[in-house]
């Protein structure tokens, strides 16, 4: 095993994950799942182009062209075609990746390549198409999935309003189950993952978000006393959250920080957002505020004014500065975090002032433990590297429901008898992590 300072993006702290191997997760998600995201985009323009007037022909002939360069994509990723370069469309990060693509991964393909890698380069690729049209250079091609999504959670979103209610009044010797919670409630919201569960119905999220009656029952690894022990020593601090799923996840977000605003355990909280369209279902800086918005227009039958007047708060939290949306590009970039500081010093100088940095999701736990063969029993700290121990880096939590074949954190002998349990444990969904940094500050 190599030293964890020394990683790059080829060559983790241990041996990457990557499509290679059939049967792995990383070879049917490149094989099976990455082409069929790639058809619903291409769906999803289809009616959007059907959609427009008859005067927008200039419009229409941008889109039949971006159609044929998303069909092209989808052909070099299912034969498994050399990775070119990223071509100059205006974004100054096309020269990041570059260099890290030659540097690391020059000659490599889409399955020869560490399975990170590939997966965010496939979104960057989309995105540079969009970059290069002239009329489209600013369109989401998820929008639509993500919002179907939280319009399917209707169910969800006014019950946990009307739970948070009471939530935000407990007494004083209630606020360690009531934090511990929310917690679940953000975490559990993470099930539905659009980049995971591609052909999600509404009656299937109802279903997941309805699955957690035994909500700790399923966390393998539970960090809830260190983190409450964190929180419960905070006043006025600064709390940021590094966001992952639109949707509901993202309304069980916001519930949790605004308890810890109204708590007064945060005056400020961050949240870090993706700069660019990204796995599917992840927050942009457009979706929370239409998230939002939604909430504030009323979009259940069944709404009262409570939905109405939370949302208000977060919008006046907004508003005046309480709360402040981030999108820096670092998110979408082709580096695990380990390199933060490097990559992104000026990223890494505003994370340090916070006294608590929530990771949400998989995606951000892979990049957290630089996504390869770890043993399961590795402890959480040794996994995060420099972010447990450098200098100044503040507290830090994952909240993640296994999408993905890394874990670390488990105790001997669990991941073995999870196996005989649940073949798919690591990758369904079903399970979760809550694991915990104290940071170095």
């Amino acid at each position: 095993m190599s030293s964890t300072l020394q990683a790059d993006p080829a060559n983790p702290p241990c041996e990457p994950l990557s499509g290679v191997n059939p049967g792995t997760f990383a070879y049917t998600t490149i094989k099976d799942r990455l082409p069929v995201i790639v058809t619903k985009i291409v769906d999803d323009l289809y009616r959007t182009y059907n959609a427009l007037p008859d005067e927008s022909k200039e419009k229409k002939t941008e889109a039949k062209g971006i159609i044929s360069e998303i069909g092209e994509l989808r052909y070099e990723l299912q034969r498994d075609r050399e990775l070119r370069d990223i071509v100059d469309d205006g974004d100054a990060d096309f020269s990041v990746w570059n260099d890290c693509l030659h540097t690391y991964f020059d000659g490599k393909t889409w399955f020869s390549a560490t399975w990170l890698f590939a997966e965010c380069y496939l979104y960057r690729r989309i995105r540079e198409i969009f970059n290069l049209s002239k009329l489209w250079k600013n369109y989401d091609p998820f929008t639509r999935q993500k919002e179907s999504t939280f319009m399917a959670s209707r169910t969800a979103v006014i019950e946990l309003t009307k739970r948070a209610e009471s939530l935000f009044q407990v007494s004083e010797n209630l606020l360690e189950g009531t934090f511990h919670e929310l917690v679940l409630i953000s975490l559990w919201g993470n099930q539905t993952d659009l980049s995971l569960f591609v052909n999600l119905q509404a009656e299937d999220i109802e279903k997941l978000q309805k699955a957690n009656e035994d909500a700790e029952k399923y966390v393998l690894a539970n960090a809830l006393e260190p983190l409450w022990n964190k929180v419960k020593t905070l006043k006025d601090a600064r709390i940021d959250f590094v966001l992952d799923n639109a949707g509901f996840e993202l309304f069980g977000d916001l519930i949790l920080a605004d308890w810890l605003i109204h708590k007064k355990y945060a005056s400020k909280i961050h949240f870090h957002c993706k700069a660019d369209p990204w796995f599917v279902s992840d927050t942009t800086e457009m979706d929370f505020m239409w998230t939002i918005q939604t909430c504030i227009n009323g979009f259940a039958e069944s709404q009262d004014e409570r939905l109405k007047t939370l949302a208000q708060r977060w919008a006046d939290y907004i508003q005046s500065g309480i709360w402040e949306l981030n999108s820096h590009k670092f998110w979408t970039s082709p580096y695990a975090f380990y390199h933060i500081e490097t990559q992104a010093p000026d990223l890494y100088d505003t994370l340090s002032k916070s006294s608590l940095v929530i990771f949400k999701g998989d995606l951000n736990y892979r990049k957290l433990v630089y996504d390869c063969a770890w043993p399961s029993v590795t402890p959480f700290k040794t996994a995060i590297g420099p972010l447990a121990t450098s200098t100044g880096f503040p507290a830090l939590c994952a909240l993640r429901t296994n999408k993905s074949d890394v874990i670390v954190g488990l105790k001997e002998g669990q991941a073995e008898e999870l196996d005989g349990v649940a073949s798919d444990w690591m990758v369904s969904g079903q399970y979760a992590v809550i694991q915990f940094s104290e940071g170095n500050q």
